[in-house]
């Protein structure tokens, strides 16, 4: 019940619409019903052969229900369909804003090919809800309660009769289907879910499927849900059948049964036997009311699961609410807060990603303006450093500041819209290039995104590119070297001119060269910024003004290159070993 009510809470913003459509799909029944009777009573009363002056009205009844009903349904057609791409609309642009508002923390669970999924297939079903479920069920009520009393006029036994095979026919049958497809609805959308996954998953990794050999189990694999998902197909085929068989069953059963108690009224002459056509066809007519809700029900389900995905995500963010404050910071006191001489500070900081914790205690200080390497071994929360600055998740104890704003008080969208991140897995979007780099400032001129091309040494590739920015790059820049991602990543830096850059391991996967080529330029570029450089590889140490060491959790080296590497500790042991001199002795794996 708490979906139905969601699911109708939608049309607010479109009540009106909707009111319309539901008033025209009653206005076509009732034609249809006008249309039968009318015609059934002129045949009846022609064969009398009276004066034709007396049948003009008919004629002209049946002219209108004809010409009416036409229009009509050809209205309520066009303003249902309105509203349900309407909503469509709305329901997209909904989800797509949860997806973009909640924090890594809430979609850690969600697989891409499940959000495809739901943006496409879910929000698709509901449209079934709105067409074959809310609009059909009142016009139903509405118009079955209008042709049982037109009804009445003519043999109150008829109109009896008709309205309890109505409702055997609205609600009995839809209740034999509800129970026959119970599980079918929810099985589906789970298979196509599937089936989306696997298709995400085998398109980007399709170089590694064929390089394992594992061509054939992923078709099988396939092919096994789409076989499953055509078996789940017939069996409802089955119960549409089965619908359709007792709805007419029903409908001839009423006819019958009228003809039996109407025809004694006509014996009696309590009613003319020109009417009599009129009423067995206005019954026939007003099973229309209640044909398609043995399918609304069937679809109802199936609408129900659809929206669930989507309460979810609703549910995430209304639980990310309560957890964040949004305080009055404004993006031009972040810009300042950023690069004035407020540092960065981690506060006895504990965080651990639902198991124990990542970071125990964790105290630092990033100075406004100087650059600061993080290295330690795997898994002593380098990364996690940046999750929590960027407000991806948010620490389980202690605080971070900028200057004297708590990270928590801060606005997210302010928040990220002021750092430049470059990190070792650059998305490229399968889009042009232009609409690649002005992901980071949508503002920017042509002049300005070649300049930041230049800047990161990449004109020579912008020169060979057919169409310059107009070119379409593909999926995960495919197109393009690990190095050129790279260096497009740092150009979307640039282009956003912040003053807090966070690398994480940008030049992980590179050859030497490159990465001394791209060490360099991203030094060059950000010599006026406040830079976190997350690495493991100790290149260029020298260069940075502070050095951090992480293990378990903690800062336990804290110094410049010199200072460290004089030292007995983790960080002269890991130079010793990158320069093959010395082993390290310690139990700690490196990265």
């Amino acid at each position: 019940m708490n979906t139905i009510l969601q699911l109708s809470g939608y049309l607010k913003p479109h009540l009106w619409r909707a009111t319309g459509a539901v008033i025209l799909a009653v206005g076509t029944i009732l034609t249809g019903v006008g249309l039968l009777a009318s015609s059934g009573y002129l045949i009846s009363a022609a064969a009398l052969q009276p004066p034709i002056l007396d049948l003009m009205v008919v004629i002209v009844a049946v002219r209108f229900f004809g010409i009416s009903r036409a229009v009509i349904r050809y209205s309520e057609r066009l303003l249902s369909h309105d509203v349900t791409f309407r909503l469509l609309m709305h329901l997209r642009s909904r989800f797509f804003y949860l997806v973009r508002s909640l924090p890594a923390s809430k979609l850690s669970g969600y697989r891409s090919g499940s959000l495809l999924s739901s943006i496409t297939t879910d929000v698709d079903e509901l449209q079934n809800y709105y067409i074959r479920v809310f609009i059909p069920v009142i016009t139903a009520f509405l118009a079955s309660a209008a042709a049982v009393i037109f009804l009445y006029g003519y043999s109150p036994a008829a109109a009896l009769i008709t309205l309890l095979l109505l409702l055997v026919n609205g609600f009995g049958v839809p209740v034999i289907v509800r129970r026959l497809s119970r599980g079918l609805g929810n099985r589906q959308i789970t298979l196509r879910s599937k089936v989306h996954q696997l298709f995400v998953e085998q398109s980007q990794g399709m170089a590694e499927i064929r390089l394992f050999g594992l061509q054939d189990r992923k078709y099988l694999y396939t092919r096994r849900l789409n076989k499953e998902i055509a078996r789940l197909e017939r069996r409802q085929s089955r119960i549409t059948g089965l619908q359709d068989t007792l709805f007419y069953l029903f409908m001839y059963t009423a006819v019958v049964m009228a003809l039996l108690t109407t025809v004694p009224l006509i014996l009696e002459g309590d009613l003319s036997g020109v009417f009599l056509a009129l009423v067995l066809l206005s019954i026939m007519a007003s099973f229309e009311s209640v044909q398609n809700l043995g399918t609304a029900f069937q679809y109802l389900e199936s609408s129900e699961k659809a929206a669930d995905h989507i309460q979810n995500l609703e549910d995430q963010q209304e639980s990310t609410k309560g957890q964040s404050v949004r305080m009055s910071t404004t993006g031009d006191d972040l810009q300042i807060a950023l690069g004035s001489g407020n540092d960065i500070v981690f506060s006895d900081v504990v965080f651990g990603y639902e198991q124990e914790p990542v970071l125990d205690g964790f105290s630092a200080v990033f100075k406004s303006g100087e650059h600061t390497a993080v290295t330690g071994p795997t898994g002593c929360g380098k990364s996690t450093l940046v999750h929590l600055l960027l407000k991806f998740y948010q620490p389980d104890k202690g605080a971070i500041h900028i200057g004297n704003h708590n990270l928590a008080d801060i606005d997210d969208e302010e928040l990220r819209s002021n750092i430049s991140v470059v990190d070792q897995y650059t998305y490229i979007f399968n889009d042009t290039l232009r609409n690649n780099l002005k992901i980071a400032s949508p503002v920017a001129d042509d002049s300005e995104l070649i300049q930041s091309l230049e800047n990161v040494n990449l004109q020579h590739w912008y020169h060979k590119l057919p169409q310059g920015l107009d070119t379409v790059i593909g999926e995960h820049g495919k197109t393009m070297s690990g190095g050129e991602r790279q260096r497009l990543a740092l150009a979307r830096g640039l282009l956003k001119n912040t003053g807090l850059w966070i690398l994480d391991e940008p030049t992980a996967n590179l050859d030497t060269i490159t990465e001394k080529e791209l060490t360099g330029t991203i030094r060059n570029q950000t010599q006026a910024s406040t830079v976190l450089w997350i690495t493991h590889r100790l290149i260029d140490m020298d260069q940075f003004d502070q050095i951090l060491v992480m293990q378990q959790g903690q800062v336990t080296e804290r110094g410049t290159h010199h200072t460290l590497s004089d030292r007995d500790g983790w960080y002269a042991a890991m130079v010793g070993l990158q320069n093959d001199l010395l082993p390290y002795s310690g139990n700690q794996s490196m990265e």
